[in-house]
């Protein structure tokens, strides 16, 4: 069964737009979520406030916004994800890769949930 890379693409962009979400309208739940545990992961960092403080919650409404736009701007530029699929999905494929080290190293030093 062939991949269809418009659906990929759709897919990736939904994903990270999902992310932009939280972190930009509940930025203390995404702190919870991502940073601290305990809410959808069983693992919590003890060394770090059960709450976001007004500087973690404004630092995280501001990459909220940077990957919304982000998110935004190569919906533009693919036409709605329809065309130069190929080209957004290599840099999709770039920035999944680079979550997945970021998460790798902030497993191993405990500074995120498992």
């Amino acid at each position: 069964m062939p991949i269809n890379p418009v659906a990929v693409l759709k897919v990736s962009t939904g994903m990270a737009s999902g992310y932009a979400l939280a972190m930009f309208f509940a930025p203390g739940l995404a702190y919870k979520l991502f940073f601290k545990g305990g809410l959808a992961m069983p693992g919590k960092v003890e060394d770090i406030p059960d709450e976001a403080d007004k500087v973690h919650k404004q630092m995280l409404r501001w990459f909220g916004f940077a990957i919304a736009f982000t998110q935004a701007h190569k919906a533009k530029l693919t036409n709605g994800c329809t065309e130069n699929t190929k080209g957004a999905l290599e840099v999709d494929a770039l920035l999944w890769a680079t979550a997945g080290v970021l998460h790798g190293d902030a497993l191993s030093n405990k500074s995120q949930p498992k």
